[in-house]
């Protein structure tokens, strides 16, 4: 199947992982991470993007949670990454209660309440089928205290433990094992309410329990898995990198708000109020309170961090000013001056970016104007590319030094000012024109007070910088003029440069056996999975040996339905005699066997050389030993009648 980029998606457009191999997508898990029955699987994320698992070792959490310990982190089955978090949440409040018996009480009201209990019973905690990999599309359902249609279970009782992505119709990277299922995350809500504990507090510690999935980060060490819910091409991206392992892309230069405050051209400095000089909005106590924060962590560090300079403040209001002029050291060691410096300061979007979170209102509105007028050129790096030579410095709480990355990155984008260690961005001119066309009150009096906010906030961000050991007014540095080496992603899909479309490829061959539609689970009282597709039961079987050298189990310690052992007396039947043909068939005829049984195709129908994907595919539906047919072949046998006529040498 083919699709267009450009239109807008409401779930993830991909998974990219962060393993040894470089910034990968990420699809399904390898062959030899599924296990013989009696053994676990090996977390579905637990490899490196291009089939090859992580070294580790199995290890038992605080919380009873079973880990796998990696030199890159701990990766977990979704049953033992709720108890993981779980457990921290009920230890932070001072109960001393195992996260298991939690869950296990949510399991057995899950079961007391299912609407057809027999199909659908969960295991407890320590079930061995909470660690096998089974994935499937998301199915319906609900959850009451009194009412339970949650499905769990196939029609052949296989435990489904791993969600797909929703939108695989609307992303070139197709269907992804993307989070964990969890079917039983209301009930689990339940419990922690039954012990007392404040329903908006559980929303707020464990938010992941409002839907009945994990998202794939939570199953993996922190930054190991991105997932990318907005269109992007086939390079690392600034944003990517931010969310990615703190160091896997390499040095960058640590930027932080106080050591460039001074790039800021005059706009920032410009007091964006109403026409009766008011302060538009709610009062920013958020920043005051972080403001203060910040000051006294650096007086902490010695009275001689603090410049000295003598600051204007208004002790009034804009309307009806009261300057003083003061020593600074003098001013923030006076609780009432300083307290009137904060609030003065906070009229002007630079307070934001120095001190606050500074990714939305008037800062951006201010940012956004200006990477139209500065942040692309013909002859430099556009900002986005110089932000990859750039990190958000530590610490800086709600995103604070990742504005000043992209602020820094736009400066140097805009190419060197007119004086030494200074932007053409930071040079640019504040004019009565453009602060009217960005909705802002232009007023001479305020225009007046740029120069005196400009000085306090700058002698603020000295201050900073110097307590905390960073540099004091940094300047623009070596200007990067390449784009920055090793930023693919691998695996992206091909485009036809043609048509403007992506190929979606199917999940590997390999993941048939451990796959299911929403049509394989069992019915509950509000879901009826025969309306999904044709009354035709799946039927299930296990392969019984594997194109990789590690066997792979069987899918599940359930009952499962063994497939017909006797030829030939069905067309699938006979197809699995024959499968050795398909070896032999050319690429026209190989796609059209691929088209006929309803599989997308990941190249266009002709007869051009196989590409590396469709050759793998082929080599697992000629293998006689892959008993399992799947969804290749799950439509009626009208259509295998066709899919065996080209199978034997006939055309369509």
């Amino acid at each position: 199947m083919m699709i267009r980029v450009g239109r807008p998606l409401k779930k993830a457009w991909s998974l990219v992982g962060h393993g040894p191999a470089g910034a990968q997508i990420f699809r399904n898990p390898p062959p030899q991470a599924f296990r013989p029955e009696g053994e676990d699987d090996l977390p579905a994320h637990a490899h490196d993007g291009v089939g090859n698992l992580l070294p580790g070792q199995w290890a038992i959490g605080e919380h009873g949670q079973k880990s796998y310990q990696t030199e890159i982190g701990a990766f977990h089955h979704p049953i033992d990454a709720v108890a993981h978090r779980l457990g921290d949440f009920l230890r932070a409040r001072g109960f001393n209660i195992p996260a298991s018996e939690v869950i296990n009480a949510a399991i057995n009201e899950f079961n007391d309440t299912h609407s057809h209990g027999d199909a659908h019973a969960l295991a407890d905690f320590h079930s061995p089928e909470w660690r096998k990999i089974r994935a499937s599309d998301m199915p319906g359902g609900d959850i009451t205290r009194e009412r339970n249609t949650m499905p769990t279970r196939t029609q052949g009782g296989t435990k489904i433990t791993m969600l797909t992505n929703k939108n695989h119709m609307s992303t070139p990277v197709g269907k992804f094992v993307e989070g964990g299922y969890i079917p039983f995350h209301r009930n689990i809500t339940h419990q922690l309410e039954d012990l007392g504990i404040p329903i908006q507090e559980i929303r707020q510690g464990l938010k992941f329990l409002d839907y009945p999935w994990l998202q794939p980060h939570l199953l993996a060490p922190q930054g190991y898995l991105v997932s990318n819910k907005k269109q992007h091409g086939a390079d690392v991206d600034e944003a990517m990198m931010g969310r990615g392992p703190e160091g896997y892309f390499g040095d960058t230069e640590a930027v932080h708000t106080w050591e460039v405050m001074h790039h800021l051209p005059d706009a920032f400095f410009y007091p964006n109020v109403k026409e009766n000089l008011q302060k538009k909005g709610k009062q920013p106590t958020g920043l005051y309170k972080a403001a203060h924060a910040m000051i006294d962590q650096a007086l902490q560090q010695g009275m001689e961090h603090i410049p000295n300079v003598n600051v204007t403040v208004n002790t009034g209001t804009l309307g009806a000013p009261q300057m003083i002029n003061r020593p600074l050291h003098e001013i923030l060691q006076t609780p009432d001056l300083r307290e009137a410096l904060v609030k003065d300061m906070a009229h002007v979007p630079a307070m934001m970016f120095l001190f606050g979170r500074s990714g939305q209102g008037d800062f951006k509105r201010l940012y956004d104007h200006m990477m139209e007028k500065y942040g692309a050129s013909e002859d430099m790096l556009s900002a986005g590319e110089q932000a990859k030579y750039l990190s958000a410095g530590a610490k800086g709480g709600k995103g604070m030094h990742a504005s000043a990355k992209r602020m820094f990155a736009l400066a140097r984008a805009s190419g060197e000012g007119s004086e030494e260690g200074r932007s053409r961005f930071g040079e640019h001119g504040i004019s009565a024109d453009e602060l009217q066309a960005m909705g802002m009150y232009h007023s001479d009096n305020l225009m007046n007070q740029v120069d005196r906010f400009r000085t306090v906030l700058e002698a603020l961000a000295d201050h900073q910088a110097s307590a905390r050991g960073h540099e004091v007014k940094r300047g623009i540095g070596d200007i990067p003029t390449t784009v920055r080496p090793g930023m693919s992603i691998g695996g992206y899909p091909e485009m036809n440069t043609e048509t403007g479309e992506y190929s979606m490829p199917p999940l590997d061959p390999h993941m048939d056996a451990y796959f299911h539609e929403v049509h394989d689970f069992a019915p509950t009282e509000s879901f009826d999975p025969s309306l999904t597709q044709s009354p035709e039961p799946q039927v299930i079987s296990s392969p019984v040996h594997s194109a990789s050298p590690v066997a792979v189990p069987s899918p599940a310690p359930s009952p499962v339905r063994a497939a017909p052992s006797s030829f030939p007396h069905t067309a699938r039947q006979q197809f699995q005699q024959m499968r050795p043909q398909v070896g032999q068939l050319d690429p026209m005829q190989f796609r059209q066997l691929l088209e006929q049984s309803g599989r997308r195709r990941p190249m266009p129908m002709s007869g051009a050389p196989l590409s590396p994907y469709e050759e793998r595919m082929q080599g697992a539906l000629a293998d006689p030993q892959q008993q399992f047919l799947s969804d290749y072949f799950k439509s009626s046998d009208s259509v295998m009648d066709e899919v065996m006529r080209i199978v034997k040498g006939g055309r369509r």
